[in-house]
């Protein structure tokens, strides 16, 4: 269920072969424009107004044979040619199904198809782009490969480029579907000629798997689309995420214990929050230790509680950083940690501690247990400079920080990347309502309470899925979407935990 994603170089290797063995003029370009034809169909209604944003490229091709292809299906069709130029023959086929050329964009359509750049194209769109890209923000809009002004390897976008609420792609994945939220659902339609496919052509150019090729960035999604995926395409899926019902034989022990140390008196609800999202994760005993015990027994009577570290009783895995503070106390309580055989997932003023305390950041490199970080960007910039790595993208400085440090990094987003110095784990959360006060603290005890169960990468991305559907859960209404307090993302991780367990169940007996 970890889908794979694949580079411009592999997809360009794999798509040749196929363009070879076209027996007709566009053959492939026009099996890839009736998917994106059928996308289109399932986020609007008949009738609707649709305008095809259309390049000098194959996506505009693409974009173009889509729109002639709903203009016989009786949606009224435009075509816009930023370049002022199009795919001849696509442009003719739209004009022979009724479709016509316009100047500009006005707000009357209800979708805009987006194949202005391609998968070669850069981050970031030229000026001259800037009134169109203007246009379409207020339209719903579906992109060909990836959203104009996104790299498809990097995902990362300049000032200009276009919004997407879908893309289409072709085969496989992209690395910005997952790494940029710019692209909004992603879906695959595996196009292929002559009995040979796409995807198993992609398949074949993985080097991933070698010492000489690019990282693997594997892909998932926590929140499924809001609109039907069309009949024989695929999205991506969540990660799987095991049971917690207990068996037989368990007790309050087996299912792992989880201790905590987090909270201050400058920040008692972080104490709060990360006990919450470990309570919520399992029925196993969760541990606090720290100053703001009473506070957390009386909102939580089921965790047993110490005034410290030292005085709590065995646990299998600790969390520690959310609130406690930055002081000398908390060095050297992390200091201690750090020398203990149990896993050790660090957050928040954990990693504020060790970005400022050298000898502190050399005990992790040489711990031998499992250690698991947890940053958002900022505490990341901070991490990645104190142990000496180069800025770079998102995703290959994550796989560095990890790699240099020997334990798995989770670095918090949109887009969480989840790596263990080997590979990495893209989740796209599908939403952000996660961007909340107090919603990492949520995230660290969920994710404590998953690695007492089984300390592995697999229960870090495991824990991110569970807070991602948690926090749409709580955003939900009757009347729609709203804030989601980290407190009500902490109340809804059982339901999350019930529902992923629920998919991951149905995927696996599929």
């Amino acid at each position: 269920m970890y889908a794979c994603t694949f580079t411009v170089a592999q997809v360009r290797a794999a798509e040749q072969p196929l363009l070879d063995a076209q027996t007709s003029p566009d053959e492939l370009m026009q099996q890839a424009a009736h998917a994106v034809a059928q996308v289109a169909r399932a986020m609007v209604e008949p009738g609707s107004r649709v305008l095809a944003v259309a390049g000098p490229g194959g996506n505009g091709g693409d974009a173009l044979y889509a729109a002639a292809e709903l203009a016989m299906s009786g949606y009224r069709v435009d075509a816009l040619l930023v370049a002022g130029r199009a795919q001849e023959r696509a442009l003719a086929a739209l004009r022979n199904a009724g479709g016509a050329v316009v100047d500009d964009v006005d707000g009357s359509y209800d979708l805009a198809i987006d194949g202005m750049t391609g998968i070669g194209g850069t981050a970031g769109l030229r000026e001259e782009y800037a009134d169109v890209v203007a246009a379409l923000r207020p339209l719903r809009v579906l992109a060909v490969d990836v959203p104009s002004g996104i790299n498809a390897d990097t995902g990362e976008s300049g000032e200009l480029h276009v919004t997407a609420d879908a893309t289409v792609t072709f085969g496989g994945f992209r690395r910005a579907h997952v790494l940029s939220a710019a692209c909004g659902v992603q879906l695959i339609a595996d196009i292929g000629i002559g009995g040979r496919h796409l995807y198993e052509t992609l398949s074949d150019t993985l080097p991933e798997w070698s010492a000489d090729g690019p990282p693997l960035l594997t892909a998932n999604r926590a929140v499924a689309p809001g609109f039907p995926v069309p009949e024989g395409m695929r999205t991506l899926a969540p990660a799987p995420v095991p049971s917690v019902e207990p068996g037989a034989a368990d007790d309050k022990y087996s299912g792992g214990v989880v201790g905590i140390r987090a909270g201050s008196d400058t920040y008692p609800g972080a104490a709060l929050l990360c006990t919450a999202g470990a309570v919520n994760a399992t029925p196993a005993m969760v541990r606090y230790a720290g100053p703001q015990a009473a506070e957390v027994v009386r909102a939580h009577p089921e965790v047993v509680v110490a005034d410290s570290v030292d005085a709590s009783g065995r646990v299998q895995a600790w969390v520690f950083g959310p609130g406690a503070g930055t002081g000398e106390g908390e060095a050297a309580e992390l200091r201690a940690l750090l020398s203990a055989p149990e896993p050790l997932l660090l957050d928040a003023d954990a990693l504020t501690l060790l970005a400022t305390h050298p000898d502190l950041l050399s005990a992790l490199r040489e711990r031998d247990a499992y250690t698991a970080l947890t940053p958002h960007d900022g505490e990341f910039a901070r991490l990645r400079d104190a142990a000496g790595i180069s800025e770079d993208t998102r995703m290959e400085e994550t796989l560095a920080l990890a790699a240099e440090l020997g334990c798995d990094v989770l670095r918090k987003g949109r887009a969480t990347l989840i790596s263990d110095g080997h590979l990495v784990y893209g989740l796209d959360a599908g939403h952000s309502w996660a961007a909340t006060p107090g919603s990492g603290d949520v995230l660290a005890g969920i994710a404590g309470a998953h690695l007492a169960r089984r300390a592995e990468t697999s229960s870090l991305i495991a824990a991110a899925t569970v807070h991602a559907v948690a926090a749409k859960l709580a955003a939900a209404t009757e009347y729609g979407d709203a804030t989601a307090p980290a407190s009500r993302i902490a109340a809804f991780v059982r339901e999350a935990t019930a529902l992923l367990t629920t998919t991951t169940l149905e995927a696996n007996n599929a």
